[in-house]
């Protein structure tokens, strides 16, 4: 009955997948954004714009993310936003990603030597040229381990939509496991949570994989004709 259980309800358990996978990579790809934005800023020479990026990043780190799930989603009407539990999944992952992942670009470009820069300067390289260039390719290298474990936890956060109803894995598994003790009868919960942790696994696993193969290819050393 434990397989069958799992077996006869493939298609719930892919629907509710493909959920979590679509608010996984809509998380990753607004983090990315604004870490990119926020991270820069960050590293401004202009004082108030590099003081209230990091106040802002400050302020979204501090916040515990289950606590920016609750906040997104019951506080955005009062602002005029109706936000269903997807979206605002997202947005709260996306802002609580984006405030770490600015912390991370930002460590990655200031472990540039500064001295590079100067060069850059006294060659009469732009500036936004010189950051594009010759930062960016450099801080790309250390950022890149540090931003694979950001990610991983954000795949393992879209597991929050559940408290606020959306139907991804988690809420899923829990949507099963109640319906099979209705009908059914028994404790069907180690079964279909020990499959959704699998699930976890396999997508963590798979993510790392790909985030090692980026570490070998930008630490790759260049090669010259």
């Amino acid at each position: 009955m434990s397989l069958h259980l799992i077996t006869d309800n493939a298609g719930f358990f892919l629907h509710a997948a493909r959920l979590s996978a679509f608010i996984f990579l809509m998380s990753v790809l607004c983090s990315t954004v604004i870490s990119l934005g926020f991270g820069g800023i960050a590293t401004s020479q202009i004082g108030f714009l590099r003081v209230g990026a990091r106040a802002i990043i400050e302020f979204f780190r501090d916040v515990p993310l289950i606590v920016s799930v609750f906040f997104v989603f019951f506080g955005a009407p009062m602002f005029g936003l109706q936000l269903g539990p997807v979206e605002a999944t997202i947005v709260s992952l996306s802002l609580w990603g984006g405030a770490n992942g600015a912390e991370i670009v930002r460590g990655g470009i200031c472990a540039v030597p500064r001295h590079q820069l100067e060069s850059c300067r006294a060659l009469g390289v732009r500036g936004i040229d010189a950051f594009f260039f010759i930062v960016v390719p450099q801080a790309i290298r250390p950022v890149i381990p540090a931003y694979a474990g950001l990610c991983t936890i954000l795949l393992q956060s879209t597991s929050l939509g559940a408290l606020i109803g959306a139907t991804e894995l988690l809420k899923g598994a829990q949507i099963v496991i109640e319906r099979s003790a209705y009908f059914h009868g028994g404790m069907p919960g180690i079964t279909v949570y020990t499959f959704i942790l699998l699930v976890y696994l396999a997508a963590g696993t798979l993510l790392m994989r790909g985030t090692r193969k980026l570490e070998k290819v930008f630490g790759a050393p260049v090669r010259r004709s």
